[in-house]
């Protein structure tokens, strides 16, 4: 069958609506496919302190690349924000630990030699751990429930069995029970006093005893109160105190001897001695001065009368 150009236009005039209406139902409908298959793609999700870690696609061209990551959206009683995000040295790899349960959405931009190439979201869905804790514990409840029940419905079931108390055996012993018998009364013995014990023997009273007044070696010598002199030595031969007298002249003291008599211990002996001195002070600064020139210590004392 051929037509004519202008039979073709009319024909085509007339199908062209039909047509047209066929294509716009066909986009509507894989439009629809197209919709309903993106949103049936969940979050993913996760527990309410969790650490939840997000990784960037970086571009095949990753050279000098900067990551700017920022909330879009948060649980409103969150406190997370762009402070709390935790960054690797690159910033491609973040971390964020939710502290509410709801939904957490993020966008990172990136920048190559500051030029924004690419922008990314991420989101998601964090659960509280409550809800999880709160079904296990009511499933516990619900098992504990029906054990208890379970339990007092076999206590609860009738026995026809005779029951111990309804024996023969246990009234025969509750009768027995009830009579009065009588209680031996233990008498107790009071206890003895322990014997006093003996009197201790009376206390001696110890006398003090004399102690023997300590007689002091040359003090029946008698002094000149006024007078202060030096003791450098004392020796029991006369022989020897003269060596030390001549060893003290020699080094320009006024050195002598006086012959010591103890009626005490009835002995003699030799004192060598330097000056004679009207201040003590005086005395004692010359003492000091030989005794450091000597073996023996020099010490002051009254000027002496011989017997």
């Amino acid at each position: 069958m051929h037509l004519s150009p202008t039979a073709f236009n009319i024909l085509w005039t007339g199908i062209q609506p039909a047509i047209e209406m066929i294509d716009k139902k066909k986009y509507i409908i894989i439009l629809s496919l197209l919709v309903l298959t993106g949103c049936s793609e969940k979050n993913p999700t996760a527990n309410v302190g969790d650490h939840v870690t997000i990784t960037a696609d970086k571009p095949e061209e990753n050279q000098d690349l900067d990551f700017i990551w920022e909330w879009t959206s948060v649980p409103d009683n969150s406190q997370v924000d762009n402070s709390k995000i935790m960054k690797d040295e690159t910033n491609a790899t973040i971390e964020f630990i939710p502290d509410v349960a709801g939904l957490y959405s993020l966008e990172v931009s990136i920048f190559q030699y500051n030029d924004e190439i690419s922008t990314q979201s991420f989101s998601y869905e964090v659960l509280a751990n409550e809800i999880v804790e709160k079904e296990q514990e009511d499933k516990i409840k619900t098992e504990t429930t029906v054990e208890v029940e379970d339990a007092v419905a076999e206590l609860l079931v009738e026995n026809n069995e005779p029951k111990w108390y309804e024996s023969e055996s246990a009234a025969a012993a509750v009768e027995e029970a009830s009579q009065t018998t009588e209680v031996p009364v233990v008498k107790l013995e009071e206890p003895k006093a322990p014997p006093s014990p003996p009197s201790p023997p009376p206390a001696t009273t110890a006398k003090p005893k004399k102690k023997k007044a300590k007689l002091i070696r040359g003090s029946s010598i008698p002094y000149d109160k006024e007078r202060f002199t030096i003791q450098v030595a004392s020796k029991k031969e006369l022989a020897d105190a003269k060596k030390v007298v001549a060893t003290l002249i020699d080094a320009g003291f006024d050195a002598y001897i006086q012959k010591a008599v103890f009626k005490e211990t009835n002995e003699i002996w030799y004192r060598v001695r330097v000056g004679s001195y009207d201040n003590r002070d005086t005395a004692v600064a010359v003492a000091e001065s030989l005794s450091s020139t000597r073996l023996e210590r020099a010490w002051v004392d009254f000027v002496r009368y011989e017997y």
